[in-house]
């Protein structure tokens, strides 16, 4: 490539051979065609190193890297170090993307000369109803349809902060992200909080894209990086600590805590609930230290229900599992037959779990699980 690419996007990749076609050739797809794609292979068992060497000889916009495991966070810092875009952006490589999506983003980003563009993204899920299978995501506060049609910082719209992380609907630039690293660790999960934080708080200029460009998928099946182990689940409370740490470091806490915390409980409160038992009381310490500040400080609690602040103030009296565990999840623990489309279900009796599908994580004395 002769001239500097409008935009590098990298893509780490490790067991994901189901998916990887279908998301590089949504990259190759795009309008934009004046973009490098540099596909990571983070040591994959399958057949993705071979994938990515037929791409690179296919086209010459495609640069394969391969390397030895070392997770995601490694990957994607090795993707960003090689990218010679004049914008960067991240695309995991079970998801796929809009044919528009980098030409809206680059126009985007020139016109009001960011350092972040950001999208909204779909939730995939094929397991599911048909209706329900691709649908954009938001939270009961924040819908990036709503974010301003201009440049601003964090401060000026913090409610950013409580939308979810996803890295991977933003492009960067490069002089501005390449300064900036993903927590590398082989074992560790959600690296991508503390980087989203660590990202806004450096940020001077950000910019909304008012529609959703990038279909995230989240089904059963999924052999990525970044697929959820309930050992790992409790990483997510020790990168919230680490995202609250950063915004300390930049002095943005105090303006910036009620979004941080309305992001982060809602975050390890959904994992508390699914996680295995035998973790739940390590997953738990973790938590209650995320929110120990919560303890002496003022705080208005101006995004939380009444029944979340209950809990929060139980958890900080360390009341452990009485604290979280729902009738809901007690009577499914008892006696529950759910059945859905698509060989997903799950019978339960107390606590004998015959299951198949997404219902495999509820909890169980004995499980026979399908394949």
């Amino acid at each position: 490539m002769n001239k500097q690419p409008k935009v590098s996007v990298v893509v780490p990749i490790y067991g994901v051979e189901k998916y990887l076609h279908q998301c590089v050739d949504s990259i190759l797809a795009q309008t934009l065609t004046d973009i490098e794609i540099i596909l990571v292979d983070d040591g994959s068992k399958d057949n993705c190193p071979k994938i990515v060497d037929e791409y690179a000889k296919k086209d010459s916009r495609v640069v394969a890297v391969h390397q030895p495991n070392g997770g995601y966070g490694r990957a994607v810092n090795h993707g960003i170090e090689l990218a010679k875009g004049e914008y960067i952006g991240i695309i995991e490589s079970d998801d796929w993307i809009e044919p528009d999506m980098y030409e809206k983003m680059y126009n985007n980003a020139k016109k009001f000369d960011t350092d972040v563009t950001k999208s909204g993204f779909y939730i995939y899920n094929s397991l599911l109803e048909e209706e329900k299978q691709n649908i954009v995501w938001k939270s009961r506060f924040q819908d990036i349809l709503e974010a301003p049609h201009t440049a601003f910082s964090i401060e000026e719209y913090p409610l950013l902060l409580a939308f979810h992380a996803s890295i991977w609907s933003c492009i960067y630039k490069a002089e501005f992200i390449k300064s900036q690293k993903v927590i590398e660790s082989k074992s560790a999960s959600y690296q991508d909080f503390p980087f989203m934080i660590e990202t806004y708080c450096r940020a001077k200029r950000i910019s909304v894209v008012h529609e959703a460009l990038v279909h995230y998928r989240m089904e059963e099946g999924q052999n990525s990086s970044t697929i959820r182990r309930d050992e790992r689940l409790i990483m997510m409370p020790v990168q919230c600590i680490e995202g609250k740490r950063i915004l300390k470091k930049y002095g943005k806490y105090e303006k910036l805590k009620e979004e941080f915390y309305y992001h982060a409980y809602l975050a390890c409160r959904g994992f508390y609930h699914t996680i295995l038992w035998k973790h739940k009381k390590a997953y738990f310490k973790k938590f209650k230290e995320l929110l120990q500040d919560l303890k002496h400080e003022e705080f208005d609690y101006k995004y939380f229900k009444s029944n979340d602040q209950k809990t929060i103030k139980r958890i900080l009296r360390g009341q452990l599992i009485n604290s979280l565990i729902t009738t809901k999840l007690i009577r499914r623990f008892i006696c529950s037959v759910h059945i859905e489309k698509y060989n997903s279900f799950c019978f339960q009796l107390l606590g004998i779990q015959l299951a198949m599908g997404r219902y495999k994580k509820r909890p169980a004395l004995i499980k026979i699980l399908g394949k």
